[in-house]
């Protein structure tokens, strides 16, 4: 656990509280199996979403570069990814928005995430939905998941970083970014992860994922001890 400043319980807010006209400069890769369906329903979700959004032409077996040229586009403070086959509950960037307005030392923000079966239809809920941000949980990559918004000045410091890597470049991101500050959970459902049988994280190679985690290990273990962060024991709901 850590310290419950490293936690926003307001939750999800409505659209309307973007007082400050502030905007998410958001991009979404598409390849040439991308799901249309998938999209079209991913594209509505962010029709009142306080955002720009950022079209890449990505490349098949190298997310990497194509995160980085998403990354690099506009120049909102705030950044952000999504999937085209996924959905965003309405409030999810104006509550990420909020939390880092409020928290000026963190490096990014996230919400709660929903499961969903191709159909769209509930699951479960996510991993560690409602639980406040833990440095040692970063080693599993769908803990910090979806969705998650950032600061722009410290994302340009990893941009080389992120083009080294074809696969869990996001997972990478974000470990490395708890260098600059940690991360704000806020509590609440902000996004639909769509299960499917032609996902990214089915494809890559587990020796992959090994190296991935080494490359983080030694910033998560800082932030652990910065922030104190202990292991918890999870009994289920």
């Amino acid at each position: 656990m850590v310290s419950s400043s490293r936690r926003a319980d307001f939750g999800l807010v409505s659209n309307r509280e973007n007082t400050m006209n502030t905007s998410v400069d958001t991009h979404v890769i598409l390849l040439p199996e991308t799901n249309q369906q998938y999209w079209k329903i991913c594209h509505e979700s962010l029709r009142n979403e306080p955002i720009n959004i950022h079209l890449i032409e990505g490349t098949n077996g190298h997310i990497g570069m194509g995160r980085a040229d998403g990354f690099s586009k506009g120049s909102s403070p705030y950044v952000c990814c999504i999937d085209p086959d996924d959905i965003v509950i309405p409030g999810a960037f104006i509550s990420c928005i909020k939390a880092l307005e409020n928290h000026p030392e963190a490096c990014g923000a996230y919400t709660d995430e929903l499961v969903i079966n191709e159909s769209g239809q509930t699951v479960r809920k996510g991993l560690w939905s409602g639980r406040e941000w833990n440095p040692l949980l970063q080693i599993e990559p769908q803990y910090l998941h979806h969705i998650f918004v950032m600061r722009r000045e410290f994302i340009e410091q990893h941009m080389d970083e992120l083009r080294k890597w074809p696969y869990l470049a996001d997972f990478i991101l974000k470990g490395l970014l708890t260098a600059h500050g940690p991360w704000i959970h806020v509590n609440g459902f902000g996004y639909k992860w769509r299960l499917h049988q032609n996902q990214a994280h089915k494809k890559y190679p587990r020796t992959g994922l090994n190296a991935a985690r080494w490359r983080i290990i030694p910033t998560l273990r800082e932030a652990a001890y910065r922030y104190k962060a202990k292991l918890p024991i999870i009994t289920g709901d």
